[in-house]
């Protein structure tokens, strides 16, 4: 399925789409007994705000469905930059300033879609995008008890690089520990 796979950036009318996609993921994670993303956030306002700024990306199946969704975003991540740890890049923290980085948030797989290689494919078209910007890489965070996309991000060559503590959450959550991460996506990096 991932060869038939497009990843294009989402429009505006598919937002309750990738929200129930969102909430797919919410569920998958819920069954590692974790808190993350299970008391509101991500919803259709984060989504909207993502496809407002053309961050959020969407994959659609060669029938037209959307399987799969990613926030990827430029510019400084304040989480990031409060985060005092040894990226692999740059880490600048002047609002004026740009990243070498991209980061991607909120992404999940339709439930009808897992194990069929959606989300590998998406995180391969996030570094073309952000090779073809310019980014020297990409930086992603998860809770440490998501087992699944921890071993997903070790299989797509991302660096855990340390535990960092959220500080922005603007939801309910109260265990805001994740582990950050990283991967080079051009040989100019440090």
């Amino acid at each position: 399925m991932a060869s038939m796979l497009q990843v294009r950036p989402a429009r505006a009318e598919e937002a309750e789409r990738v929200a129930e996609i969102l909430e797919d993921g919410k569920r998958t994670i819920a069954q590692f007994g974790i808190e993350q993303w299970q008391h509101g956030y991500p919803n259709i306002e984060s989504v909207k705000a993502d496809i407002a700024t053309g961050s959020c990306y969407v994959a659609e199946d060669a029938d037209g469905a959307l399987v799969g969704t990613l926030a990827l975003l430029s510019g400084i991540d304040p989480e990031y930059c409060r985060a005092r740890i040894a990226w692999l890049t740059d880490n600048p923290c002047e609002q004026d300033g740009e990243a070498p980085y991209l980061a991607i948030h909120r992404s999940a797989t339709a439930a009808e879609a897992l194990g069929r290689g959606v989300m590998g494919a998406m995180f391969t078209a996030a570094e073309q995008i952000a090779r073809d910007r310019g980014a020297l890489s990409i930086r992603i965070d998860t809770h440490p008890g998501n087992r699944a996309m921890r071993g997903f991000l070790a299989k797509q060559g991302f660096c855990e690089i340390a535990p960092i503590e959220l500080t922005q959450k603007g939801d309910d959550e109260t265990d805001l520990t994740r582990i950050a991460y990283e991967k080079l996506v051009t040989k100019c990096a440090k």
